[in-house]
């Protein structure tokens, strides 16, 4: 006890001390350009950029700092014995006479020490070299300041064997240590003078949560420590069993990859520029969840450990496809031009097409390729056959490359980019020649026909409201240069545009022989001049001078063409296969019409053709700045520094393969978290090959010490999956010391009032063990429809004991401390509480067969200490039912 006193009056000395130390700095200005010998007119905007960053962040770390001075007090020795004492920063460093802080977060320094137990040690690199030392004592503080006397509640003392020691206050110890009474809270001390003996006692007591928040441990362990310190461009999956910290590890990761000052020199060479959406480093990232909910508590977890979120750096996929889809690739249907439209329906699909995803982008990214290069090779023969000489050599010349090339398509794009300017100056000289001749039948019409263009207005509007404006057929020519400026086109000018680019379409028909498609808006307006009693005027000439044209303009822009028609593509991969009964079901009404995972195919088809395309030196060389495809800066200004994704197994193949795409290809730096047990989607990810093929070069790390669960709970939540056939390498940490209790089972409650009724006794029972103070409770719901409903009967239960039940069935709210959470099963990934409550696991098995084992195994891991399960049935479903499967009535 000497040896504790002795340690709690320097250790709230020391938190004094680096108290007055953080403000005082904190009074003092930060970095500025006044302070550089010489400035460099051309650099000084980015340095001052840097100086402002690097100031907020200095200043962040400081408040922090006063908030937790010290996280750790550390006796080590080096491999000559020497001892030294350290405190444990969370994230800065301040100078402090006779006491020597460290950084948790920097890895150039001793600060890692603090993942390390009595008894362990580690090599360290010094500027003196590297040096091997030994954690001899470890004394964890939680630091909290009332009234101006800092205190620590708890703190903890390990021991290189045997049980770690757990201190409530630090003050308190300090009460008979001779410590001057007016050092001493009288009031406190009187109150709590009959707990004396219980201050410091053996074991580490578990933590009740009272919100519904991330519990951030402080100082992680070694392993998760090692995962965390790798440099920023690594590409780390951490994969365990549920509660071993792998988010923790995320979060805190993200919190030392954005300060500069925790960054070693070769990682700040990476990421001193900003990125090429112009956001500068501390701003360079994404993070995506699965859910709502979860994206709003790992929000909440990063305000906390001191990185600013806001949400267009914390995604779920399903907002963030939709968006990228519509507004920077141009894949899905807008107000102002043509595209799909999003429809989740899984008849779309095959069955088994979303079980086999990989193989599915693999066949139509076979397809698209070969597609490409034979459009290439026809439009290259075409001006072969030219009568014009210049255009004939030039169309040989492509032919000759596509030969070369033998299936590479960027080595072809390279050859093309070469000619690509005599191409353009081809195509352009043939324009006014064929506006010329496409406007002439429109004017012979108006002369002729009086009528003529009000009709064509109507049949245009019809068109635009019966949303039949494009088609596959018209989609599949090309346009004039200006034809991009045809989707701001209203009224009379858009029935002209439209009139002209199907004069454009029968003229080609006409000198190819092939008739428009009946459904296309060529066909619809040829068939408006005929029913009007107009002929349709011989335009064959004009065709094949368009086909030239437009075999000229095709390869000029193949470069770009290769990434951004890629939907088109797609819609041709698509039609081809469902006539050969390939991984679509049904044909929709609509040829726009197209699932999420088919969006999600076009989303990565696209951005690994443009990563593909900046990382070829040659191709990039000889694109000059104006002839660069604008969609590459488009997808580049999409990629972050760093790219992370929490729950990753409920991700599929192409989704993770698209967000590992987004990372900057300076430093390819890609976090997963996640467990293949708690795969909560048909379509997630199923196995390491899946990983490997998503996020090549990817490092597993596999991390089993899980800190959430009671022993009791966490050898049910084994004992279930082993009967489920799956493999749990999880256990206990070191000094774990919550036993916790059994699961407990009703039975027979068919009703809302009965599943109520049984809820709230349990749920007092909980208060009462926790001496009136309610921790975090959730309901799990197995149908969404019927949240409110149990939320209504189960708060008129609660009422009685002042308490709420409150229903999130969208999933898009946390809700405030006291309140009991009534969730629909799909959005439980990722979350924890100390008591978590199943109901109707019977009608829950009933409807979903194929995904039943894993929502109760992962529903059953949410809960730190109580775990409770209603069934409609007398007796639980057989998956629930075992030896090693007990249950309780109450607690």
């Amino acid at each position: 006890m000497e040896e504790l006193k002795s340690v709690a009056r320097e250790a709230l000395d020391t938190f004094q001390s680096i108290d007055r130390a953080a403000s005082k700095m904190l009074s003092e200005r930060g970095l500025n350009l006044g302070a550089l010998a010489v400035v460099n007119q051309a650099t000084a905007e980015a340095i001052a950029a840097n100086m402002h960053q690097r100031n907020l962040d200095r200043t962040s770390n400081l408040h922090e700092l006063r908030r937790k001075p010290a996280i750790a007090r550390l006796v080590i020795a080096d491999e000559d014995d020497q001892q030294e004492t350290l405190y444990i920063a969370p994230n800065a460093e301040v100078s402090i006479p006779g006491v020597k802080l460290c950084s948790y977060l920097n890895n150039a320094g001793k600060g890692k020490l603090a993942s390390f137990n009595p008894g362990d040690g580690t090599n360290i690199k010094l500027p003196t070299g590297v040096r091997y030392f030994e954690v001899l004592e470890k004394v964890t503080f939680d630091p909290i300041c009332e009234t101006g006397d800092w205190d620590a509640r708890p703190a903890i003392a390990f021991k290189p064997q045997g049980k770690a020691q757990s201190i409530k206050s630090l003050r308190a110890i300090l009460r008979d240590a001779g410590v001057p009474e007016e050092e001493i809270d009288a009031m406190e001390s009187w109150a709590s003078s009959d707990q004396d003996d219980g201050n410091v006692f053996e074991g580490i007591a578990h933590q009740a949560r009272t919100a519904m928040e991330l519990r951030l441990a402080p100082l992680l362990d070694k392993f998760q420590s090692e995962i965390f310190r790798l440099p920023i461009s690594s590409r780390i999956a951490v994969m365990g069993p549920p509660g071993t910290g792998k988010t923790t590890t995320m979060v805190t990761r993200l919190r030392q990859k954005l300060d500069f000052a925790h960054l070693d020199d070769e990682e700040l060479q990476l990421v001193q520029e900003p990125d090429a959406a112009g956001l500068d480093h501390p701003d360079s990232w994404i993070l995506f969840t699965p859910t709502e909910l979860l994206r709003l508590y790992v929000k909440e977890a990063l305000g906390r450990k001191g990185v600013p979120v806001h949400d267009q750096r914390l995604r779920t996929w399903d907002d963030y496809r939709r968006e990228v889809a519509r507004n920077n690739l141009r894949i899905l249907q807008t107000g102002t031009g043509s595209g799909l439209t999003i429809r989740d329906d899984d008849a779309l699909l095959a069955p088994g097409t979303l079980t086999d995803q990989v193989a599915w982008f693999e066949a139509f990214d076979a397809f698209q390729r070969d597609l490409f290069i034979r459009q290439i090779a026809v439009e290259a023969e075409r001006l072969a056959k030219s009568d014009d000489a210049r255009i004939s050599i030039i169309g040989r010349r492509i032919g000759e490359a596509v030969d070369r090339a033998g299936g590479d398509i960027l080595r072809l794009l390279g050859e093309i980019a070469g000619q690509t300017d005599d191409l353009r100056a081809f195509a352009n000289g043939l324009s006014e020649g064929i506006r010329r001749d496409i406007a002439s039948p429109g004017n012979g019409f108006v002369k002729s026909d009086p009528g003529f263009m009000d009709a064509l207005v109507n049949f245009v509007t019809d068109l635009k409201q019966s949303g039949d404006d494009v088609d596959e057929e018209d989609e599949d020519a090309d346009e004039d240069d200006d034809a991009a400026n045809a989707q701001s086109l209203e009224g009379r000018k858009l029935a002209v545009d439209i009139f002209r680019k199907a004069m454009r379409t029968l003229a080609m028909s006409q000198a190819t022989g092939r008739k428009p498609g009946a459904t296309s808006r060529a066909a619809k307006i040829a068939a408006l001049i005929t029913e009007r009693g107009l002929d349709l005027p011989d335009l064959s000439q004009t065709g094949r001078i368009l086909i030239l044209q437009r075999a000229a303009r095709r390869i000029a822009r193949a470069p770009g063409a290769f990434i951004g028609s890629m939907p088109l593509r797609y819609r041709r991969f698509r039609r081809s296969m469902r006539s050969e009964g390939k991984w679509y079901g049904e044909t929709p009404t609509s040829a726009r019409v197209a699932h999420p995972a088919e969006i999600d195919l076009i989303i990565l088809a696209m951005l690994r053709a443009a990563r593909d395309f900046d990382a070829d030196r040659l191709l990039t060389s000889r694109l000059s700045p104006d002839r660069r495809p604008p969609i590459l800066d488009s997808i580049a200004a999409l990629r972050r520094n760093q790219v992370l994704v929490d729950e990753v197994t409920d991700f599929s193949p192409l989704q993770l393969a698209a967000i590992a795409a987004l990372s900057a290809p300076s430093t390819e730096a890609v976090f997963l978290s996640g467990d293949f047990n708690q795969r909560l989607t048909v379509q997630g990810l199923r196995s390491e090959e899946d990983l490997d093929w998503s996020v090549p070069g990817v490092d597993v790390h596999s991390i089993a010490v899980s800190y959430r669960q009671s022993r009791k709970l966490a050898a049910y939540a084994r004992a279930l999956a082993r009967k489920q056939g799956a493999i749990i390498e999880d256990r206990a940490p070191d000094y774990g010391e919550n036993l916790g209790f059994d699961p407990v089972c009703g039975t027979d409650l068919d009703t809302d009032e009965k599943r109520a009724e049984w809820l709230a006794r349990r749920i007092r029972e909980i208060e009462a063990i926790g001496n009136g103070t309610l921790p975090t409770v959730a309901v799990l719901v197995s149908d969404k429809d019927a949240v409110e409903t149990l939320t209504e009967h189960l708060d008129r239960e609660l009422a009685k004991t002042n308490l709420r039940a409150r229903a999130y069935s969208a999933g898009n709210a946390i809700g405030h401390s006291q309140d009991v959470r009534v969730f629909s099963i799909e959005h439980i990934k990722g979350l924890e509480f100390e008591a978590v409550f199943f109901a109707d696991v019977d009608r829950l098995a009933e409807a979903q067969p194929a995904l039943f084992d894993r929502y109760i195994y992962v529903g059953a891991t949410r809960a730190a200490t109580f775990l409770g399960l209603t069934c409609s049935a007398p007796r639980l479903p057989d998956e629930l039912v075992g030896a090693e499967l007990s249950y309780g009535q109450s607690w």
